[in-house]
């Protein structure tokens, strides 16, 4: 979710005559002949791009119809309009087993399993999941560093982000954190006599503090959202947010670009109750530093409503001075009508965060890609970490999935329940349900990973 259409919903989700090109052969087209960056603010191409939702629905349609060689069948529904549990299932991705993989010399075993859920939109029956998500053990070919990643796409392409994401994040960390651990190197050798000095190995490099690690993870986002801005088809719209979790010489770096959101899962030692801990902050025009920032690069906020006059800029849903810490707070928007991010003078780009990868237009107002950290070393306390697309919080309370977690045997439990919850949950309010991503961890503490 977080982009224009998730409250307008397109309406012209028919065949039709079957004369648009498909997405694959736009994109090349796009690469053939790129619009200009100076271009993407001229009224032909502002024109062009609020066609973009309405005609990725068309494309969508005429590429599965090609695929097929026949229009595609639209999902089973039961007479309320909703998924039947059959179609539910096939569009669920879902680990059969629980992986593992230790931190700490061995001391702390991480069971982790993951589970996503492709979203249902009426208006657009056969929309992919825009979620994306990486898991690499052995990160950088060290043993017990590991690297787990959420990545939510939006927008009339956002799965081609999300994947671009998943594919590129990475391995751009990972070689920025080669360069901070070679400058590590460097620097202890400076402070040695020649004959001291540690041999240019890889294996002998120092391990990195939280704040190194952190800047190596700043420069990753930066480059990949750079790389996306000049090189990918369609970038002006589409886009992916990213929360991921790094583990690194006993610690967790947290960063989270967008609305995203990781929870730590802290066992109290005098109750042995799990309490649910935010290790990140949605990155949302409701957060008033956030808002403020937007405003000082020439940005508007609004809720759709506002834009189209329906109330005023100071309504109910945002007071001037409001400063709601999604992550932190126990708010759900029942209505559905966020802030959103908007041009000064045009009805785009109406993203509902204020951080992203991709997303040219939205750039330009603010909206950029320096992820925020939370960093701690891993404690005896620390239970579960769940690291989850904002399809998983927009109706549920970080300390209902703790406690779903805390009550399952083992992750691939935990990450079933948790996306049926959230699943669930949005039928109450909505009659679509967006994608819906989690990976799910638990800490096994002591030397056996018991």
């Amino acid at each position: 979710m977080g982009c224009l259409q998730s409250k307008q919903e397109d309406k012209s989700g028919s065949m039709g005559s079957m004369t648009a090109i498909g997405r694959t052969e736009r994109m090349i087209q796009h690469r053939q002949n790129p619009p200009s960056k100076q271009g993407s603010n001229s009224n032909e191409a502002t024109n062009d791009l609020k066609n973009q939702l309405k005609q990725s629905i068309r494309d969508r349609a005429s590429d599965n119809a090609s695929a097929s060689g026949s229009s595609l069948k639209n999902p089973d529904l039961d007479a309320t309009g909703r998924l039947m549990p059959g179609e539910v299932a096939s569009r669920r991705e879902t680990s059969v087993k629980t992986h593992f993989t230790t931190i700490m010399d061995g001391k702390i075993t991480i069971e982790y399993a993951v589970c996503s859920q492709r979203g249902y939109y009426p208006d657009d029956p056969h929309k992919p999941n825009q979620d994306s998500f990486s898991i690499t053990n052995n990160f950088t070919s060290i043993p017990d560093d590991s690297f787990f990643g959420v990545y939510d796409g939006h927008g009339p392409v956002g799965e081609h982000f999300a994947q671009y994401t998943k594919h590129n994040l990475p391995s751009l960390l990972a070689k920025y954190v080669q360069q901070e651990r070679v400058k590590a190197h460097k620097a202890r050798n400076a402070l040695l006599p020649k004959d001291k000095q540690f041999p240019f190995n890889p294996k002998l490099f120092p391990m990195l503090e939280s704040k190194s690690y952190e800047l190596a993870s700043k420069r990753a986002h930066e480059d990949c959202n750079q790389k996306m801005i000049d090189t990918q088809p369609l970038v002006n719209l589409s886009g992916s947010t990213a929360i991921t979790a790094g583990f690194h010489n006993g610690q967790a770096i947290i960063s989270c670009v967008g609305d995203s959101r990781a929870i730590l899962g802290y066992k109290e030692e005098d109750t042995q109750k799990i309490i649910a801990v935010p290790l990140s902050q949605d990155q949302t025009p409701w957060r008033k530093d956030e808002r403020e920032r937007i405003k000082r690069a020439g940005g508007r906020v609004m809720t759709i409503d506002e834009m189209e006059g329906k109330s005023s800029i100071n309504s109910k849903e945002m007071k001037k001075d409001e400063d709601r810490k999604l992550g932190e707070d126990n708010f759900i928007d029942e209505e559905g009508d966020p802030p959103r991010v908007w041009l000064s003078d045009k009805k785009l780009p109406g993203t509902s965060f204020t951080r992203s990868l991709g997303d040219q237009i939205a750039n330009t107002v603010g909206v950029f890609a320096e992820p925020e950290f939370f960093s701690k070393t891993i404690t005896d306390e620390d239970a579960i970490l769940v690291l989850a697309s904002d399809g998983v919080f927009e109706f549920l309370q970080n300390q209902e999935i703790i406690d779903i977690c805390a009550k399952s045997a083992n992750p691939v439990e935990a990450c079933s329940a948790v996306v049926d919850a959230a699943y669930n949950k949005w039928l109450e309010y909505e009659n679509r349900t967006d994608d819906i991503t989690a990976i799910i961890m638990f800490f096994r503490h002591g030397e056996d990973g018991k």
